[in-house]
């Protein structure tokens, strides 16, 4: 019986311990007023709870309920994304560019300043891949999966959308170039979003080495194709999605490592310190992801 109880009593400040997380996100990363925060926080939470119902009567992993929300930053490696893939020409071109987007006024969301960077709030997916209910931290919104795709450098108001753009060696088509954020079928895939014609060309150009073996996925209705450039394997992110024992963990620890090394990521090792960082942080050539528990 006190086993019983203790084990509710446990339940209950993990729970609560949550909700305070979450509404503290809302209200001090996100900026929301006090009411605000708690409404979101209330309808996140109701999510969560109708996801574990639904999982209970229709058979889901019960992996689920071992769910624990965490956020997600994803920020990338712009100098070399850009100059590998031929969108600036060169140090003085970067620089200008760089200029261009500290004008940018500080309030405004900008992926070049901030990636892309989500809260997952709700437990995985049916088919039991991680996101599940998550929330924008950019874009201050809720989405039922993990699907970004950023415009690099918006359009001004007014500016036609043909011709050469401004910045980027790159034809103006509408806000591209892109980064995107999706699941794929070996993991989460990061990559470029480019103009499908302006691709063809530079892969016949020749001066992109290796990186034209990239198999583009072309949407012909929009004239447009996504690059896969790096894959994040699922498992990375599978760790709030099942028990929270310390020596499983470890024990697990270096398949994950070498799943990510076959996929060109490198977790960081942490340095001796006094405050120990709670993310996890890895990286790639091209991009570098950070996760932590909330």
């Amino acid at each position: 019986m006190k086993q019983q109880l203790w084990t509710i009593v446990k339940t209950l400040a993990k729970t609560l311990v949550i909700v305070i997380a979450v509404d503290a996100c809302l209200r001090y990363l996100g900026d929301f007023s006090a009411a605000q925060s708690n409404v979101l926080t209330g309808l996140g939470w109701l999510g969560y709870g109708l996801a574990a119902s639904y999982a209970q009567r229709h058979g889901q992993p019960q992996g689920i309920k071992n769910f624990s929300p965490f956020c997600v930053s994803i920020q990338p490696n712009w100098y070399s994304l850009l100059l590998d893939f031929k969108l600036v020409g060169g140090k003085e071109e970067w620089e200008r560019f760089c200029e261009a987007m500290d004008k940018k006024p500080a309030g405004e969301y900008s992926i070049f300043r901030s990636g892309i960077l989500f809260t997952v709030i709700g437990p995985q997916s049916e088919d039991g891949m991680p996101p599940g209910l998550i929330y924008s931290d950019n874009h201050k919104r809720f989405a039922s999966g993990a699907d970004f795709s950023e415009g690099i450098m918006e359009l001004e108001f007014g500016r036609p959308r043909r011709g050469e753009h401004p910045f980027f060696k790159h034809p103006l088509w509408a806000n591209l170039p892109e980064v995107f954020f999706k699941r794929g079928a070996d993991g989460y895939d990061l990559g470029l979003e480019v103009q499908q014609d302006w691709w063809k060309d530079l892969c016949a150009s020749g001066g992109i080495g290796d990186l034209a073996n990239i198999e583009p996925d072309t949407d012909y209705l929009c004239g447009t194709t996504r690059l896969v450039i790096a894959t994040l394997p699922y498992s990375e992110l599978r760790l709030y999605s099942e028990p929270n024992d310390y020596e499983q963990m470890k024990a697990r620890q270096p398949e994950i490592d070498k799943q990510l090394e076959a996929k060109g990521w490198k977790r960081q090792v942490e340095k001796n310190s006094d405050i120990p960082d709670p993310w996890w942080r890895i990286d790639h050539k091209y991009f570098a992801v950070a996760h932590r528990e909330i």
